[in-house]
């Protein structure tokens, strides 16, 4: 499983509710209909400041998670509209790889190559 991460923060309580909205309303129910999509969550920094959020996508493969890909493989793909909304936010996204899941992840790890060499 492909784990797909973005930071940003909504500086306040307003700003971050109306991202919880758009995210559920807009890009989590275009996400849900993409071949390979897990899921996604929205989640807050706990005791941060600002809102400091991360916004987090489960894809089966690297080939399911290039669906919201556009210009370099990192490049977040961030809407103007989106843009003006928060107070700041990453222009890269990061790309992590299960290896070790349980819980209602688990099942969809990565076997690591027995050739793969770990230093």
């Amino acid at each position: 499983m492909i784990i797909r991460s973005w930071r940003a923060v909504a500086g306040t309580d307003e700003v971050l509710d109306a991202y919880a909205r758009h995210l559920k309303t807009t890009t989590f129910a275009e996400m849900a209909e993409l071949p390979g999509h897990l899921g996604a969550t929205l989640a807050r920094k706990v005791k941060g400041s600002q809102n400091e959020l991360v916004v987090i996508s489960l894809w089966e493969d690297m080939a399911s998670a290039n669906h919201f890909i556009k210009g370099n493989f990192d490049d977040a793909v961030v809407k103007p509209s989106t843009q003006a909304l928060l107070q700041s936010f990453d222009l890269k996204v990061e790309f992590f790889e299960t290896l070790v899941s349980t819980g209602i992840i688990a099942g969809h790890d990565h076997e690591p190559d027995a050739d793969r060499v770990v230093g």
